[in-house]
């Protein structure tokens, strides 16, 4: 583990490195620098939890190992690399079914880490970057979970040292200080924007210094403002399923908590897309119009 096997500069927890097994398999190593000090028992207990996650959207935790200044976790490898390294790039042109199948696939695995796993978790920092794609744009969810392997004091202590990530960051969440699953819901919907907008969520050298969740509210105000955020580089004919897209993403980022849809409801509202459908079935998605007058 060296600056040669590292990839990226680095998360808020630690670096990324990937390594080769003797079988020539390739795994990422994430090295944990900021953490409390559970016991050993107490570690390999929370990492057995993660490690028993088998969902196709979310990154298979392989194993473990600690010393007394890091903790390691190994995760399954994705050539691909993150959605939030693909946006970034220049000439970032992905269709709309391959957006809306990763949109679809991020849903589907919160809602599995909200209700269907056991013990019920809570993502914590669900953004762009830690939205991994396999070969075929299958998106699967990483970084989940660290408060429980890094502890709640570490982890909120990480996560408040770290601005850049403040988009993401529901509106609650600054002066509660309290992990629900709403405050997952609304960081999914700012990753949704940028898949539907085609923009980094926060763009520091931008002249403009609104973050995406404001610029749209913002630009929605004006005559065809919700076609004039859908990204140019898709074709027109994909338009009608990227409003509503719009829509679930705007409902998800509501200011308020209590409006935001369960992730189950994001999956159906998503999946009804293809059948050209904008609303979600049971969370009543008001249309576009609602959010003209949203504070900014």
């Amino acid at each position: 583990m060296n600056e040669k096997s590292a990839i990226g500069s680095g998360g808020p927890f630690g670096r990324v490195y990937i390594l080769s097994l003797p079988s020539g398999e390739l795994v990422a190593v994430k090295k944990l620098v900021n953490f409390g000090c559970n016991s050993s028992k107490t570690l390999k207990g929370e990492v057995k939890t993660l490690a028993k996650i088998r969902h196709k959207n979310i990154t298979k935790v392989l194993g473990f190992f600690h010393s007394d200044e890091s903790i390691f976790l190994i995760y399954e490898f994705l050539h691909m690399g993150s959605l939030g390294d693909l946006i970034c790039r220049q000439d970032f042109q992905l269709q709309w079914t391959d957006r809306l199948k990763i949109a679809i696939g991020v849903a589907q695995g919160l809602a599995y880490l909200h209700k269907d796993y056991v013990p019920h978790l809570l993502h914590r920092n669900v953004k762009s970057k830690n939205i991994l794609l396999d070969s075929n744009f299958e998106p699967k969810l990483t970084d989940f979970a660290l408060d429980r392997i890094v502890g709640e004091a570490a982890f909120e202590s990480t996560m408040a040292s770290e601005s850049v990530l403040s988009c993401y960051n529901a509106p609650e969440y600054a002066y509660s200080k309290k992990a629900t699953e709403q405050v997952d819901v609304y960081s999914f919907g700012v990753v949704l924007l940028e898949l539907v907008t085609g923009r980094q969520a926060e763009q520091a050298e931008s002249a403009d210094s609104l973050d995406i969740v404001k610029l749209v509210r913002r630009k929605i105000n004006i005559t065809n403002g919700a076609f004039q955020v859908l990204d140019p580089k898709i074709s027109n004919s994909s338009q009608q399923e990227m409003v509503g897209a719009l829509e679930i993403a705007l409902r998800c980022t509501s200011v308020m908590p209590e409006k935001r849809p369960s992730m189950f409801e994001v999956v159906r509202g998503l999946q009804s897309l293809s059948t050209r459908t904008t609303s979600l079935p049971s969370s009543g998605l008001s249309p576009l119009v609602e959010y003209s007058s949203s504070p900014v």
